[in-house]
């Protein structure tokens, strides 16, 4: 019989006596209980006491460390999850209040709080998903006045000095006061709230003054395409290019519509505009990509595909070779080889992966000769071709860590590539290569212990 059964068979009194007996033996199964029990009039209030009697419990000289993260947000666990009965239950706009709680708490409590292992920002993310729910739900289930209620009550926490320097979370919450954008008034109120925000970052220049202008207009994006006003929406698009976001939506309606000439010279812009961004560049240059194999223009795409792998881009070596011919590819092969050697730097690892994969031992051993550390793992693919090269570039290294080993920790190292020596060279040349290092350094006892042991 499961638990369920059996309390169910329970006398009202046996039922109490049960209860009481757990509360006395756990006092936080007494908080979850008193909680539960709660009266509407009350729980928000005794809510938000809940959540701070276990952060203040927790707390250390003003402070929570990561260890005891996770039993200061208990209070918000249990609030959290009130809300969502509530929001079962069809009490929405209890459900906001209560989101409203924890947020706002927990939103201050990383002040003095060490979130290293991310729990705060679920619970953040949590409470928004609460609020998010509950709004949608509020818009059909309730009256217009206990809606308005609930947008103003979201709209002001959103606005608070708390979420000053916590401007994610600010968007986060506007973001649900879009979902009662379709009221007039509170579309009005919002729109203008957005207005005076934008008004406040427009005068500061910084890269991430231009993240906030284009978060919150996103958001006034988002009123537009609630509202079915799509043209308007195209329109905010491409006033917008400037920013990454309303360039990649505007690339995308183009690529959709199948206006691939617009769609292109939005990409064009792009990486003329973001030049010194290498992150946006590629990301133009791959919606290129894009466009010109949904158009299937073979050479454009060649032209992208080896600005990727001049760029260190595994993947577009494997596409760009698919573009040609066998006889073709070996020519564009050795122009690639030729460019990345004559850069000044090291060779990327793009150059070397390629050189495995088109068995090019000679490309290999360029490569461990510019980077001898590369000779441990790089050394099957040249000992068939280079033996000599392989035992000269792996002594040479061995003979470097050896001169730099100062510790039985760097002896262990050192002896460590000196099994993998043997296994490239052979039991005589490891001998010989073994003894050496004995002879050079008789004085580190340490070391010749590591060595003595490699040897047997």
């Amino acid at each position: 019989m499961d638990l369920q059964k059996k309390v169910s068979k329970l006398s009202k009194d046996e039922l109490v006596e049960l209860v009481l007996y757990l509360v006395e033996g756990d006092e936080d199964v007494g908080r979850k209980a008193e909680f539960k029990l709660l009266t509407p009039n009350d729980e928000v209030k005794a809510s938000k006491q809940l959540i701070r009697k276990y952060i203040n419990e927790n707390k250390r000289q003003g402070f929570i460390s990561w260890r005891n993260v996770h039993a200061a947000l208990q209070g918000a666990e249990m609030v959290l999850d009130k809300g969502r009965e509530k929001l079962v239950n069809g009490e929405e706009d209890t459900a906001i209040r209560l989101g409203i709680s924890v947020l706002s708490i927990v939103i201050d409590m990383l002040q003095y709080t060490d979130d290293s292992g991310g729990e705060v920002g679920y619970i953040v993310n949590e409470s928004i998903t609460l609020l998010k729910d509950a709004s949608s739900m509020i818009l059909v289930s309730t009256d217009l006045r206990i809606q308005d209620k609930m947008f103003q009550l979201i709209l002001k926490e959103s606005m608070q000095k708390r979420y000053d320097g916590w401007n994610d979370i600010r968007y986060e919450l506007l973001d649900v006061c879009t979902i009662y954008s379709a009221r007039i008034h509170a579309r009005l109120k919002l729109e203008e709230t957005l207005e005076k925000l934008l008004a406040d970052i427009s005068t500061i220049s910084s890269r991430s003054s231009d993240y906030d202008q284009q978060s919150i207009k996103q958001l006034q994006l988002k009123i537009l395409e609630r509202n079915g006003e799509l043209d308007k929406a195209e329109q905010l698009i491409n006033d917008n290019l400037d920013f990454d976001e309303f360039r990649e939506l505007a690339i995308e309606k183009e690529m959709a519509n199948g206006s691939y000439d617009t769609a292109l010279k939005i990409c064009e812009d792009g990486e003329e505009n973001d030049c010194d961004y290498p992150g946006l560049l590629k990301k133009w240059k791959q919606y290129r990509l894009q466009i010109y194999e949904a158009i299937e223009d073979m050479e454009k795409q060649k032209e992208v595909l080896l600005d990727f792998v001049y760029d260190n881009e595994y993947e577009a070596y494997a596409k760009l070779k698919d573009l040609y011919s066998e006889e073709e590819w070996n020519e564009v092969l050795d122009k690639i080889f030729d460019v990345f050697e004559n850069k000044s730097g090291y060779l990327p690892h793009v150059y070397v992966y390629i050189a495995k994969t088109e068995n090019r031992s000679d490309k290999v051993l360029i490569y461990c000769e510019q980077s001898p550390i590369t000779i441990v793992e790089l050394y099957p693919y040249l000992i068939n071709d280079y033996p000599e090269k392989v035992e000269d570039i792996f002594t040479k290294y061995i003979r470097f860590e050896a001169d730099h080993a100062s510790e039985r920790k760097t002896y262990r190292n050192v002896c460590r590539k000196l099994t993998v020596f043997k296994e490239a060279c052979g039991e005589t040349k490891f001998k010989e290569l073994v003894k050496e290092l004995k002879q050079t350094y008789d004085r580190k006892p340490a070391f010749l212990n590591e060595l003595e042991k490699v040897e047997k």
